[in-house]
């Protein structure tokens, strides 16, 4: 690893102000959709439930469940970081392609593209482009190896292209592998309980590397377990995790974190009736590391399109 790391700046006082401020925002959605979920109804049926693979969403739930997509179905995903108005003067707009070769093995590529909000010190566009390359692969294994816990595997990979501003990368390839496993409790209908293990190898790319706090930014190995409450349209997640480079990395550091978020699945109503499926993910995170203790919320929009679905529609195969 290159020695030259930058450390991100903390905001300035004003933009200190506006983020709690969208905290407050943030955290009041939170307990609202908290409220909302103990006092509905039994959950829905599987269709309506946010499955495996919309529930991890980056800065939301991070940790990959065992489901993948169902066979031939090709996903369209958009997730812009809404949270980027108050804290960067990037908008971060991360678009992919997400396929199920299989029943159980699915494929997702993408990009992420950004471009200046004109909220912060750069005008509205003044700047813009690509800054990453993302490649992933999951394969579910099942119960295989396991009686009741459902497991899965898989690889991400993630390289920043052209040369992006500090804001949106911190200028590092990572290559990360992880399994996963989940178990849905029987005395607690709807709730499952779950836990990862991976590792994250590191390399840099000639450009500058700048780290928020507590990353660790080197070779590091990680456990994560958590639970899962899933209700008609909504999922409710908490995920503890610990991260450290001492076995694998050439720096002694170390992250604790803990993360309840709410996954809402949006009705129609609430999207003008728009295609696709609609999530608001919204998350509050608390972690102590090397660099000290941090506190942040998150709140991201996803919207999931079935793209093989809306090109049949769009170009319907001829009948004689």
């Amino acid at each position: 690893m290159n020695s030259n790391v930058t450390r991100r700046l903390q905001p300035t006082p004003d933009r200190y102000s506006l983020e709690k401020s969208f905290g407050r925002l943030l955290l009041a959605v939170l307990l609202f959709q908290l409220v909302s979920g103990l006092r509905a109804q039994s959950a829905g049926t599987e269709e309506t439930k946010v499955s495996d693979d919309d529930m991890q969403i980056d800065g939301v739930f991070n940790s990959a469940l065992p489901g993948t997509v169902k066979k031939h179905r090709v996903k369209l995903l958009f997730r812009p970081h809404f949270g980027d108005f108050h804290r960067k003067d990037y908008l971060r707009v991360p678009l992919s392609l997400r396929y199920g070769i299989t029943g159980q093995w699915e494929v997702t590529g993408g990009v992420e593209g950004y471009f200046s909000h004109g909220f912060g010190d750069k005008n509205w566009f003044e700047k813009n482009g690509f800054s990453s390359l993302n490649l992933s692969t999951k394969y579910r294994i099942g119960q295989r190896l396991w009686a009741h816990w459902d497991t899965g595997v898989g690889v991400d990979y993630r390289t920043p292209v052209s040369s992006p501003p500090s804001d949106v990368s911190d200028g590092l390839r990572h290559l990360s592998y992880y399994a996963s496993f989940s178990r849905e409790l029987e005395s607690l209908p709807d709730w499952r309980v779950f836990w990862n293990v991976g590792a994250d190898d590191v390399s840099t790319t000639g450009r500058p590397v700048v780290l928020e706090k507590n990353d660790l930014g080197d070779d590091s190995v990680n456990v994560t377990g958590g639970v899962v409450w899933q209700r008609a349209h909504h999922s409710y997640t908490f995920e503890a995790s610990y991260a450290t480079t001492r076995l694998t990395g050439i720096r002694n550091r170390d992250v604790f974190s803990i993360r309840p978020g709410i996954i809402w699945k949006l009705p129609k109503k609430y999207t003008f009736n728009a295609k696709g499926d609609w999530f608001l993910g919204v998350s509050t995170r608390v972690s102590h590391g090397t660099d000290g203790s941090d506190f942040g919320l998150s709140g991201k929009l996803r919207v999931s399109f079935n793209f093989k679905q809306w090109w049949r529609s769009k170009f319907p195969k001829e009948t004689n």
